[in-house]
């Protein structure tokens, strides 16, 4: 057996370990994880039984779900089984980088196993498969632009159709990561000056004309109006703000934060030991860093800041390689990949639990329920999915638009008792009482409630559970793709 069979026998046996811990921690519920778990799963049932999303995208890897879910019969198991292997692949694109920039191959796959073993990975399992998708595409990007030899006049094209096809995967996967792909690809356009001005100049008319054609023609891609998302943002100088309230959510994970804190110190120490073209990829990733990492935001719990923040881990593995790589001792990298493997395990067993809805809790609501015909109800993320996937009824995480006017609209509150109902309402108001401190109510009537209610109850109630916003307009633009109708 030759070297080369050896490396992806070895990167098999990986890729297989890794995919079977993923699945262990995903295969631990009959339920979906988090509060996007049956947003997933209600948009595949969704395009399987209408034809269509129930919310307008385009992102591939929706796409790649319901590809799956003809494997099986219950398409949250599909959804787990598919993420999965996605985790699994991104260990493989991340090892195939690592070792076009090291050319080591024990410590490329010490790598990749520390790149899917952090505890931001399950952020994107278990809520943002999306994000992970696109996580996926930018790294195959990134190396399709490592790899680039303006030299090898014979495969040129082929190189440009590698970078463009993956951009478009990036850019159709989720907007952050479409918006960071863009930011590497416009400085490697520019670069390409110094080789051709006129395909240069071709290039960048292309990819602009393309990316505002994209934004216009397909539903959920990166749009003009998404600045408007970053720009709105309450700015707030905050010291050390993202790393300090990641931690307070994951104590227990200090120490990788300190770590990933850290790395660009220890880039900029061993930065003279790299080739010019390695200093320009760590660079860029340098400068990747400190944008996510810009302490301005306030940063809370799946806000825009936070989601950004999330990807901090991708400039904080690559900028500990030059590091890393003056290790040779392949007993020690063996030894050190061997310990991330619990490590992994851990961050998922932990990860699982951020933001997990009580999904079982939701399944013996369900058949209490006694909406009218055609009711739009309201209700927190998580619980508005999961009532969608199981098909008792139209719900979403938002204050009604006035096309929903002519329609019966009920409210299903949370943490609301009987003696607030009876001191802020009228008698006759009519309220059910579910399990789990959850009533419902008519919208109108839980307007009138909110109306009555003294400002420090009202700053107590109206968290997250009892959304109170109404849609964003680029969610409304969304709209747009989807035939007229009454549904949400």
């Amino acid at each position: 057996m030759n070297t080369n069979s050896k490396k992806s026998i070895t990167l098999i046996l990986f890729f297989i370990f890794i995919v079977g811990i993923q699945l262990s921690v995903q295969m631990s519920s009959r339920f979906a994880f988090g509060a996007d778990g049956y947003y997933y799963a209600a948009q595949v049932n969704s395009y399987i039984t209408k034809g269509r999303f129930f919310s307008p995208d385009s992102s591939p890897i929706l796409y790649g779900l319901v590809a799956f879910s003809k494997f099986g019969s219950d398409i949250v198991l599909t959804n787990k089984i598919f993420v999965s292997i996605l985790v699994g692949s991104l260990f493989l694109v991340a090892t195939r980088l690592a070792y076009h920039l090291t050319n080591q191959f024990v410590l490329s796959i010490c790598f990749g196993v520390l790149f899917v073993s952090s505890s931001y990975i399950p952020h994107f399992s278990f809520n943002f498969i999306k994000n992970l998708g696109g996580l996926f595409f930018f790294i195959l990007f990134l190396t399709e632009l490592f790899t680039f030899d303006p030299l090898d006049t014979k495969r040129k094209w082929k190189q440009y159709l590698r970078i463009f096809v993956f951009f478009v995967l990036v850019f159709f996967s989720h907007k952050i990561t479409a918006g960071i792909a863009i930011c590497f690809l416009i400085p490697w356009i520019l670069k390409q000056i110094h080789w051709n001005q006129y395909l240069s100049f071709f290039l960048a008319f292309g990819t602009l004309v393309t990316i505002i054609g994209f934004s216009f023609l397909f539903p959920n891609t990166l749009h003009w109006n998404d600045l408007k998302v970053v720009i709105g943002e309450n700015l707030e100088f905050q010291f050390l703000s993202p790393f300090y309230q990641y931690s307070k959510l994951y104590p227990e994970f200090l120490i990788e934060q300190f770590l990933f804190f850290l790395s660009p110190i220890c880039y900029l120490i061993n930065r003279n030991d790299l080739n010019q073209k390695q200093k320009t990829f760590y660079d860029q990733m340098l400068v990747l860093y400190i944008f996510l990492s810009l302490p301005i935001f306030s940063y809370t719990a799946f806000s825009f800041p936070f989601r950004i923040f999330l990807l901090i881990f991708i400039p904080g593995c690559f900028l500990y390689l030059p590091f890393v790589s003056k290790i040779q001792s392949q007993w020690k990298l063996s030894f050190l990949c061997l310990l991330l493997f619990p490590y992994q395990i851990y961050t998922m067993v932990r990860g699982k639990e951020f933001n997990n809805q009580d999904y079982k809790l939701y399944s013996i609501i369900l058949p209490l329920f006694q909406f009218p015909k055609n009711t739009l109800i309201i209700v927190h993320q998580g619980f508005d999915y999961f009532i969608c996937f199981n098909k008792a009824g139209d719900a979403f995480h938002f204050l009604p638009e006035e096309k929903h006017k002519d329609r019966p609209i009920y409210r299903i509150a949370y943490g609301v008792s009987a003696t607030e109902y009876n001191l802020y309402l009228p008698k006759e108001r009519k309220i059910q009482y579910l399990p789990g401190f959850y009533s419902v109510l008519e919208e109108k009537t839980w307007q009138e409630f909110l109306q009555n209610l003294p400002d420090d109850s009202k700053d107590r109630i109206l968290d997250w559970r009892n959304p109170n916003k109404h849609r964003t307009e680029t969610m409304l633009r969304n709209e747009t793709f989807k035939a007229k109708n009454n549904s949400i």
